[in-house]
C-alpha cells in the first residue's frame, strides 16, 4: 500500500487508496486453519465485510456442521488447504499445536509456496514463531503473526484490536483487510513482537482480577450494594478493562467462559519464559500466576478464565452476585486508540443522546 504525505487531500486519497487495496484483497481466496472461538468469528467478520473464504480445516469435524450451508472446501490436511488458497489464517490454543499443524510433510510449511501469505491469530511462543517466519519466507512464502485482544463478545462484533507482527510490506498489503475485520490495527515491528504485548497484557489482566475479586469481596462484608460499588469504580482512578468486563461476569456467577484458564495458565508461562530470559523478577505477575495455577488445580481446564475469585468467594462463604448484572453484556469501541466498554442491559449513566449516537453498534 502506498503512503502519502500529509496535505489537504490525504485522507480522501487515503480513503481511495485503501478501498481499492481492499478491493483487490477480496478476490484472494482465504483459508481458515482452527475453527475455535477464533477461527469460527473470523470466518462470520470475513463474509460480512465481502472477502472470500474457500477452504476450512479442524481436526475436530463436528465444527464444520455450523457451515454445512456453505460451499467450502474441507482439505484433508494444512499442506492441501495453503495450497488451495491465497492467504491462510490460523487460530489455535497452544504452541505445540501451532507446531503440529506447521511440521510434517503435509504440514502448512509444505503448501506456502511462493506469494502465499500465513497469518497466525494463535497466542504462542514468540521465539517458535520467528523460527517458523525463517522456514517460510525460505521457501518464497510470507508470515504474520496477530494475536488479537478484547473478548470473545467483540470478536464476533469485529471490535477486537489486532497486533500485527513481521516485514511491514506484508503488513501493509494486507492492511485494508485487518482494518475491515478488527476496529483497532496496531502494528509492532518484527516478527515475534506482536506476541509479547499479548501475553503481558493476558498477564496483567490476571492481577486486575484478582484485586478485583478482593475490593469486590470487603466492600460486599462492609454492606456496599455491588451495582453500586461498580458505578462508584467505574466513575473513578480504580477502574480497568478488567472491573468493566469481569466485574459484571463476576456478578453473573460466569467468570466470562468464552476463554479457557487453561489458555490463560498458558498464556502466564509464555510471559513468565520471557521474564527468566531477559532476567526481570516478577513478584506481582508471578504471584497471579500462582494464583491462577491454583485455580486451574481447582477447578479444572474448561473453568472460565476470571474463576479465580471463587476461591475467594468459598473462603468467605460468600458470593458476589447482583441480579442487576443478569441480562448483562457488552460491546467495545475504540476511542483515540483505546478501548472502551458500552455496557447494554444494565441501568447505567449514559451520555447524552447525540454523543451516545457516535458509539453505539
Amino acid at each position: 500500500m502506498l503512503r502519502l504525505a500529509r496535505g489537504p487531500l490525504t485522507k480522501i486519497l487515503q480513503a481511495r487508496l485503501l478501498s481499492a487495496d481492499s478491493a483487490s484483497l477480496k478476490t484472494k481466496k482465504v483459508g481458515i486453519i482452527g475453527l475455535g472461538n477464533i477461527g469460527n468469528a473470523l470466518i462470520k467478520n470475513l463474509e460480512r465485510t465481502g472477502y472470500t473464504v474457500t477452504s476450512i480445516l479442524d481436526i475436530d469435524k463436528e465444527r464444520y456442521g455450523e457451515f454445512e450451508d456453505r460451499a467450502f472446501s474441507k482439505p484433508d490436511n494444512a499442506k492441501s488447504l495453503a495450497e488451495e488458497v491465497d492467504i491462510v489464517f490460523t487460530g489455535l490454543p497452544m504452541p505445540h499445536h501451532v507446531k503440529a499443524v506447521f511440521e510434517g510433510e503435509t504440514g502448512l510449511l509444505e503448501g506456502l509456496s511462493e506469494g502465499k501469505i500465513w497469518i497466525d491469530h494463535s497466542t504462542t511462543d514468540y521465539e517458535q514463531t520467528e523460527e517458523m517466519c525463517v522456514q517460510v519466507e525460505e521457501r518464497g512464502g510470507r508470515m504474520l503473526e496477530a494475536p488479537v485482544t478484547g473478548g470473545l463478545e467483540a470478536l464476533k462484533k469485529g471490535q477486537m484490536t489486532v497486533f500485527i507482527a513481521g516485514n511491514e510490506g506484508v503488513a501493509e498489503e494486507v492492511r485494508p483487510m485487518m482494518d475491515d475485520i478488527y476496529s483497532n490495527v496496531i502494528y509492532t515491528g518484527r516478527i515475534g513482537t506482536a506476541l509479547i504485548p499479548k501475553v503481558l497484557s493476558n498477564m496483567l489482566t490476571c492481577v486486575h482480577n484478582l484485586a478485583m475479586g478482593e475490593a469486590f469481596m470487603i466492600a460486599k462484608k462492609s454492606g456496599v450494594d455491588m451495582k453500586t460499588m461498580f458505578d462508584c469504580i467505574r466513575a473513578s482512578a480504580g477502574n480497568s478493562f478488567v472491573l468493566e468486563t469481569g466485574g459484571p461476569m463476576l456478578m453473573q456467577g460466569t467468570y466470562d467462559p468464552s476463554f479457557t484458564i487453561a489458555l490463560q495458565c498458558k498464556d502466564n508461562r509464555l510471559g513468565y519464559q520471557m521474564a527468566t530470559k531477559h532476567k526481570v523478577p516478577i513478584e506481582i505477575l508471578g504471584h497471579a500466576m500462582q494464583a491462577y495455577n491454583k485455580a486451574l488445580y481447582k477447578y479444572g481446564d474448561e473453568a472460565p478464565c476470571y474463576i479465580p475469585p471463587k476461591m475467594l468467594e468459598e473462603a468467605c462463604r460468600t458470593d458476589l452476585r447482583c441480579e442487576e448484572f443478569k441480562d448483562w453484556e457488552y460491546s467495545i469501541q475504540n476511542v483515540d486508540g483505546s478501548s472502551v466498554i458500552r455496557h447494554h442491559g444494565i441501568d447505567i449513566k449514559r451520555s447524552d443522546k447525540k454523543e451516545l449516537s457516535d458509539f453505539e453498534v
